[in-house]
């Protein structure tokens, strides 16, 4: 193929390497490989917090468009079921992380990203973390009354869940000054 032949459109119903969740579709070679990158970094970060692939795929998606999108376009892009888009929409209009915009000559409802990660991030910390580490403490609090053992065993189970019970008050101690540092940008 010469340097002056378009890329040839794959099959509409061919899946892009990385993720497997980015359906290439006819579209641009180039394009699709940018948004498997975006959606693949989206979807790796976002399993280290918990969050579902689905929802970050969708953010990663929307990312990835300089234009925003409608219900179908995302849908269209990833391998997701309807469902899915749905349910991921609106968790990310909830946290802040996608604001629907609209032309005054379409209807349909469009999405892009809301560049302030802070109030994503924010949102993260107040509902995730803080729950977390509120179920960690009672959890915490359990373990220590109920180690096993009588002997020089228990007492050493005793000191490692002393030693998680110090180590999660320090993550604790964390929580406020990450709240007051995204409140400061």
């Amino acid at each position: 193929m010469s340097s002056t032949t378009p890329p040839r459109p794959l099959p509409v119903d061919s899946r892009a390497p990385g993720s497997g969740l980015v359906l290439a579709g006819e579209r641009d070679p180039a394009v699709v490989a940018f948004e498997v990158e975006l959606v693949d970094f989206f979807v790796e970060a976002a399993s280290l917090l918990g969050v579902p692939k689905s929802v970050a795929a969708i953010y990663g998606i929307v990312f990835a468009s300089p234009v925003p999108l409608s219900f179908a376009e995302i849908e269209d892009r990833l391998d997701i079921s309807k469902g899915s888009v749905s349910a991921g929409l609106k968790v990310l209009r909830e946290v802040g992380a996608l604001k629907e915009v609209s032309k005054e000559t379409d209807r349909t409802g469009l999405f892009e990203p809301d560049m302030e990660m802070r109030q994503l991030i924010a949102h993260f910390i107040e509902q995730r973390l803080q729950t977390q580490f509120d179920s960690g403490k009672g959890r915490l609090n359990s373990l220590a009354k109920s180690v096993p053992g009588r002997n020089g065993q228990a007492e050493v189970l005793r000191n490692r869940v002393k030693k998680l019970q110090t180590w999660h008050g320090k993550a604790g101690a964390l929580l406020p000054l990450a709240k007051t540092f995204l409140k400061l940008g």
